[in-house]
């Protein structure tokens, strides 16, 4: 339990920094909020009440005391724009953003299978390299542009409802999902080929097949479990990466997520959305980093110890 505290006050720390760093940032822009909402048509008087209601007439600290009380209980504010609540519309497209990238997870996790399974051959782990490599050197856009001239030519689920009202708005998300895994495909792939073989190379484990193990047990519970350490390591190290791919294959293959709300929300000068985009999207991955952290110890009870000390 204290463990748990410890780290979760540190990733709650790092979070913070990310908040005030968004403040700091996006105020630094020169943009005035009330003229983007107004239109360069409106006049001085109609600019000075929308900064009034606002609140961007009071103190840059009142301003700041102000949007860290919000923020802490996840209340962006609306958008500058169109009024729209924020929170309800970053909710509404984080919700797409996760179907595509628990579908590119998908993707990866049977992949990791096939290497795993093709590690322990020699003929096997040449195909799975080679696989790597084509993966790992494909840039994103040029494979999502790619894979959406193939979709569009040949794959019969080309149209997305918004929302995901029904099996075929996942099955439209299928080849985004997979332009999106392939980059962790190749990096998880060859860092699992790599720990397989020197694994099973290992002392322990030939001693373990000259005590009479059986080739599988060793396999499941010196080998692969072993290699689970670096491999959930590299799987955080690839989380930004993947929420980057993400905005990028969205706007190729037209998804309603948050790489184009965000997108839109730039252009338009749009302050508020631009905020909560960053803080929402910094907080899952803050989440994801604390269960990563959380869960080494289980795949390796030397971590436990090590704490404990």
């Amino acid at each position: 339990m204290g463990l748990f505290a410890i780290r979760t006050a540190y990733f709650l720390s790092l979070w913070f920094a990310v908040v005030v760093a968004a403040f700091v940032l996006f105020h630094l822009v020169p943009v005035d909020p009330a003229r983007t909402m107004l239109g360069p048509n409106a006049s001085e008087e109609q600019v000075a009440a929308v900064r009034r209601d606002l609140g961007l007439d009071q103190p840059l600290s009142v301003q700041f005391a102000r949007y860290i009380t919000r923020t802490i209980v996840l209340d962006f504010g609306q958008s500058f724009v169109d009024r729209r609540p924020v929170l309800a519309e970053i909710q509404k497209r984080f919700v797409v953003s996760c179907a595509l990238a628990l579908e590119a997870t998908l993707i990866i996790s049977v992949y990791l299978l096939f290497i795993v399974g093709a590690g322990f051959n020699r003929k096997g782990a040449r195909v799975g390299g080679f696989i790597d490599f084509i993966c790992v050197s494909l840039p994103t856009l040029f494979a999502a542009i790619l894979v959406a001239l193939v979709a569009i030519a040949y794959y019969p689920y080309t149209r997305f409802s918004g929302a995901l009202q029904g099996l075929q708005d996942w099955l439209y998300l299928i080849p985004p999902a997979f332009v999106l895994a392939l980059y962790p495909m190749g990096v998880l792939g060859r860092i699992a080929r790599i720990q397989i073989r020197d694994l099973s190379q290992a002392q322990y484990a030939r001693s373990a097949l000259a005590m009479g193990l059986s080739q599988a047990r060793i396999r499941i519970s010196y080998v692969l479990r072993n290699a689970m350490i670096p491999l959930l390591a590299a799987w955080g190290n690839q989380l930004p990466l993947l929420l980057t791919s993400t905005f990028v294959v969205e706007l190729v293959f037209s998804v309603p997520g948050l790489g184009a709300l965000l997108l839109r929300s730039v252009l338009e000068r749009d302050l508020p959305m631009m905020e909560g985009i960053v803080i929402a999207t910094s907080l899952f991955v803050l989440s994801i980093y604390l269960f990563l952290d959380l869960i080494y110890p289980l795949a390796d009870p030397r971590i436990r110890r090590s704490h404990a000390k």
